[in-house]
């Protein structure tokens, strides 16, 4: 089971915003690449259910859905809480999240309550055996950093747009 990726499937206002299917396509990446499978989990208000199949053509395996009123608008404490609780439990190889405004404040409070580092704002992510290995522009993009993490799980957060979202059924 540690060859799965969970990935977390942004929402606002009821609707799945573009980067949940980049987060689900990243996931896909790295799960194929171990022959592991990838977990979604999605949190919104009531009816976000009814649109988080669409996850399962781009890419994802199991989905998890929680709908509450309260998860209408971001809440912070409550995802974190619920992406870290979601890790622990399944024994996850990577937790990947997509650096939006969202990503870049939920990111930090998953790998704080997983205590493992994060990687942040990455351009790339590979597995290499058991590292994870993302490239990250520093000094304005004139520097590309490499970055590993062999904690496990790695959580990881890729800059908008650095994934092409594509369907893979």
């Amino acid at each position: 089971m540690a060859n799965n990726v969970l990935a977390f499937a942004e929402s606002r206002g009821g609707d799945l915003r573009k980067v949940a299917y980049e987060s689900v396509t990243v996931a896909r990446v790295l799960a194929d690449a171990t022959g592991g499978d990838v977990h979604v989990v999605v949190a919104g208000p009531p009816g976000i259910a009814a649109k988080a199949g669409a996850l399962g053509t781009y890419g994802a395996d199991v989905v998890t859905v929680v709908e509450h009123p309260a998860f209408a608008d971001y809440n912070p404490e409550a995802l974190a809480a619920l992406v870290a609780e979601r890790a622990k439990g399944g024994g996850y190889r990577v937790v990947a999240l997509i650096a939006s405004a969202q990503g870049k404040d939920l990111a930090p409070r998953v790998a704080g309550k997983l205590g493992v580092p994060l990687a942040s704002d990455l351009t790339t992510v590979r597995l290499d055996g058991d590292t994870v290995v993302g490239t990250h522009p520093v000094n304005t993009g004139k520097v590309i950093a490499t970055v590993t993490l062999a904690a496990n799980p790695a959580v990881v957060s890729l800059r908008p747009g650095a994934v092409t979202a594509a369907e893979k059924p």
